[in-house]
């Protein structure tokens, strides 16, 4: 199972990583209009996801022995990771949040 969520999470995080590039490069070229400011903004979330899921996964494989499983690293890898995408899931709404909070 973590070999093809290993293989998985490398094939997406290629693909929006390179779609998040070409828009990048759309954008800064002046073409297609707003579109590719619209992927940027919208891709940024799943992009950070997909990019912590891999680099978590490449991490427990790279300590854990083949054919092995452990639930100790995978808390001490998955954790961590977890408050991470939290704390970026806030700060990109923070624009949002902040108003209602008082800030």
């Amino acid at each position: 199972m973590r070999s093809y969520l290993h293989k998985l999470s490398a094939f997406l995080f290629y693909l929006l990583g390179s779609s998040f590039f070409a828009a990048y490069l759309l954008h800064f070229n002046h073409l297609y209009g707003p579109w590719p400011q619209w992927w940027m903004s919208v891709a940024d979330l799943p992009l950070i996801l997909i990019a912590m899921l891999f680099g978590g996964t490449s991490l427990y494989v790279s300590v854990i022995k083949p054919g092995k499983k452990s639930a100790i690293a995978s808390l001490v890898i998955g954790l961590p990771l977890t408050a991470l995408f939290t704390f970026l899931v806030m700060l990109n709404f923070w624009a949002q949040i902040s108003p209602r909070l008082g800030y």
